[in-house]
């Protein structure tokens, strides 16, 4: 009974979104008409990262060319549709590699200065998106405490004092033995996903996968 009720829930949140935030029937990348969101020819673009077991953080793509262009127009454009496309990219990695069922999906936090600015937070918007789709249990588990400067404009060595101790575990959250996809959407040096790594282990995390968009280099 809980199953078929969320699934209805779903549907009609579904079709209100479809009616606020309509699918384009275009490739918004370049135009193609008759299909969603984005065509197979610039899908095909996107450069995937090839991963193996070992890997600490897994992207799906390299940041570059198709993928960057989509986190752009999502990130800094607010374009849902271009957020609805990337999430089904991360879904088809969980998916094929993961036994997700027994997964919670939670994400990286921004502050609450930058989510007044931007309006969103991207990741919490990805988490959001595949959590449904999935029907996987989502939870805000790390809280940003600390004002940090953007990744991108500090130099490697920087960036690790940057985000040391910026975020903290939400209050009343127990992480006992419970399996967890972390989400970010780019990677460079990996200390901010890391840090939200270590901070999930510390308070009990069983086993938690590092899930990110795309990887990127200095």
């Amino acid at each position: 009974m809980g199953k078929k009720f969320n699934k209805i829930i779903k549907n009609i949140y579904d079709g209100i979104c479809t009616v606020i935030y309509p699918i384009e029937n275009y490739c918004i990348l370049c135009n193609t008409e008759d299909c969603v969101g984005i065509c197979n020819t610039c899908k095909r673009k996107i450069k995937k990262v090839q991963t193996c077991l070992s890997d600490d953080i897994i992207s799906y793509g390299y940041y570059g060319g198709v993928l960057k262009e989509l986190i752009l127009k999502f990130k800094y454009k607010n374009n849902f549709t271009a957020g609805n496309i990337l999430a089904k990219l991360l879904e088809e990695y969980i998916i094929q590699n993961i036994n997700y069922k027994d997964y919670i999906i939670t994400y990286i936090p921004i502050s609450k200065k930058s989510k007044k600015i931007r309006g969103f937070n991207q990741c919490e918007y990805l988490a959001k998106i595949i959590s449904k789709d999935l029907y996987v249990e989502h939870l805000e588990i790390l809280i940003k405490v600390k004002e940090t400067k953007e990744q991108k404009t500090l130099k490697k060595q920087e960036r690790a004092e940057n985000i040391k101790g910026a975020f903290n575990i939400k209050h009343h959250i127990k992480l006992k033995n419970k399996k967890i996809i972390l989400i970010d959407d780019v990677t460079t040096t990996g200390y901010t996903i890391m840090e939200g790594y270590n901070l999930l282990k510390k308070y009990g995390a069983k086993e938690i996968k590092l899930l990110t968009l795309a990887k990127s280099h200095i």
